[in-house]
Order: C-alpha cells, then structure tokens, then sequence
C-alpha cells in the first residue's frame, strides 16, 4: 500500500482519489477549506464517500510525517509551477511525481528542480466526470487512462508506479508519452474552445456549421507538430476529436466550465502553445490564435 498525495480538488483529481484510494493511503491536497471537508462520488445515482485524507495547503507541514511514495499534479497547466513549489519541500528522495492536465507546456523548469532519484512522468487520461456541488464528483464515463516517463529513472520505476495507479480504470503504460500528450493536445484544441465560446455540449460540435473552423485549427496545429518531429496526420486527428464528441455528447468541456464560472483557462496551453511554437518555427497559426484571443476576453458563457 503507497502514500500517494493527489493536488487538486477538481473531477479529475477527484475521480483519481476515489480509485486509488481504495488500495493505497491517499492524501487530498486542496487550496482551499478548513481540511474537514468531506467528498463524494457518484455514478448511475449511487453516491459514496471518498475515504482520502484531506489537507489544505496551509497544513502540508503535516505531510512531513509521511513517506511520500506518490504525488499527482491534477490541477490546471497555469496550476502546475505555483503547486510544485508548494510541495517540492516534501517530497521524498526516491519520490515518483506526476504531471496530470490538459494542454502542453515545457517540462524543463520542473525537471531541472528534481533530485537525481525523483521520476517525472505524465498521466493523460480521458476518465469522464463533472463536479454536481463542490465535494460531489459524478464519473459520467471510463476512457484509457496512459502513463508515461518523463525522465530517465522514471522509466527505471515504471513498472512499481503501474501497480501504485492500478485502480485506475483502462490504464497502460506507453513509451511515446510525447505523442500521446500532443494527440490529446489536438481533441482538446478541437473541443474544449468551440464549446466555451457557444456553451455547447461536445455532442453540439458535430455540426456541419462548425467544421470548417475544426479542420482549419487542427490543420495548423498538425503542421506545427510536424514541423517539430511529432508524428501526427491530419485525418487521424479529425477522427479522434469527433469520435470523443460522439462518446462525450452530454458532456461539458472543462473550458467551458471555466469560462462560465468565470475562471482562469487552459488556452494558453493548448492553442495558445500552439501559438508559441509556431512563432518559434516562422509558421503563421491565425486560427489558432484567433481562439486564444476570443477565449481570452470571455467573460461567461452565458
């Protein structure tokens, strides 16, 4: 049984807490909160507790009395620097740390803060869930979930860690982490801006009205991928998005929570990154550019 501390109170972080929890001891980190809060899940009106502990930020000094075997980064990718930091004082000499959002972003600035026997890696996953209330998950739906090392004594350790997150639903082990991450990049690209600023459902994206706008944008983005090594097609990526707003027609994308919330996005790592090495390579991406500037000055959705 592994400590495992899983950041960030959102669907996913808590989706992750209630199937871990059930063979590892599993610590909740929020940022908010007394720590006397208690969660839930739910699936098909069946509601049950999630048995993790719970810690704000304000009391991770607790978190020194433990031997952290696992930490999960299941917040936002403008969340992430400002929440290692929180954490990187309690974090073991062997610690395995993983990266858990939407969007890309340079791992360099993280790795360069890791000890020579800390392993990096990133886990996508397409669990489906939306939060009902503040402590209330609802899991809507059980997509792969995929780790991967992100350093090289990750991959040393990768077997041990898949037995820590073996709870997880549909999760595999995958040695192109990277163009894994960039083909979830392009879904999200594809989805989660479009349903913001119409405050659709997925399902409503399968409309001829917005195809033009969807191929245009992916098309950028998959030149852009080429151009840097990444090895994704055009009509692959097009497939992939329809086929999860098909399997995710009732659902909302987090960007859409987001802007109708009136909360901070995750433009800039997904068409906004799109952007920025597009500048880097000499490549114009206007269509691209031009949701990272709508998606900027939303205010609500509604």
């Amino acid at each position: 049984m592994a400590n495992i501390v899983i950041v960030g109170d959102g669907a996913i972080g808590l989706l992750y807490s209630h199937f871990l929890s059930a063979n590892n001891q599993v610590t909740l980190v929020t940022r908010s909160g007394d720590g006397n809060k208690q969660y839930y899940y739910q699936q098909n009106q069946q509601q049950q507790i999630i048995t993790a502990a719970l810690l704000t930020t304000k009391q991770l000094a607790a978190l020194t009395n433990k031997t952290i075997d696992t930490v999960i980064f299941a917040v936002k990718a403008h969340q992430v620097s400002d929440a290692f930091k929180q954490l990187t004082p309690y974090f073991s000499k062997q610690c395995n740390i993983v990266l858990s959002h939407n969007g890309l972003s340079d791992l360099a600035p993280l790795q360069r803060q890791l000890q020579n026997q800390q392993g990096l890696y990133f886990l996508t996953t397409r669990l489906a869930g939306y939060k009902a209330t503040p402590t209330t998950v609802v899991h809507t739906g059980n997509g792969a979930s995929v780790l991967g090392s992100c350093n090289a004594i990750a991959a040393t350790r990768s077997q041990k860690l898949m037995q820590q997150l073996g709870g997880l639903p549909n999760l595999s082990f995958s040695e192109q982490i990277t163009l894994l991450r960039w083909q979830k990049l392009l879904v999200n690209i594809a989805i989660n801006p479009l349903s913001a600023l119409y405050n659709v459902k997925n399902g409503a994206l399968t409309a001829p009205k917005y195809c033009g706008i969807i191929l245009n944008t992916l098309n950028e983005a998959c030149y852009v991928a080429n151009q840097l090594g990444i090895n994704v097609q055009l009509t692959t990526a097009l497939e992939s998005a329809y086929q999860v707003m098909s399997d995710t027609k009732d659902n909302y994308s987090s960007m859409q929570q987001d802007v109708l919330h009136n909360r901070t996005t995750e433009i800039d790592a997904m068409c906004g990154y799109i952007c920025q090495q597009g500048k880097q390579l000499g490549i114009d991406t206007p269509h691209n550019q031009s949701f990272v500037d709508a998606i900027r000055h939303k205010k609500s959705a509604i």
